[in-house]
């Protein structure tokens, strides 16, 4: 799948506990990048243009502590459905 981020915006991407604490409502992603022929003919293109290739990321990871209970949490429930939460999602802290 292709991401198109709109200026001015920042791309972010959940992780598992927290789809979990939202009951789903936000979605953990998968993040793979790949290099095609249409990512190198840009590259060259750029390249030839004098133009910057670089591509920059910044990553911040965080954990919660070990006793945190990072079930679905009820003050996010007017976004999803609590009892199909905790059914799917389950109680469970951070380890």
């Amino acid at each position: 799948m292709k991401v198109a981020v709109p200026d001015g915006c920042i791309l972010m991407q959940a992780g598992k506990t927290f789809e979990n604490i939202t009951g789903g409502y936000v979605m953990a992603g998968l993040h793979e990048v790949i290099y095609t022929e249409e990512t190198k003919a840009k590259y060259l293109k750029a390249k030839e243009l004098g133009n910057s290739h670089w591509r920059v990321s910044s990553t911040m990871f965080s954990h919660l502590r070990y006793n945190v209970d990072c079930s679905p949490m009820k003050e996010l429930s007017h976004l999803f459905d609590q009892d199909k939460a905790l059914e799917k999602y389950g109680k469970y802290t951070a380890l």
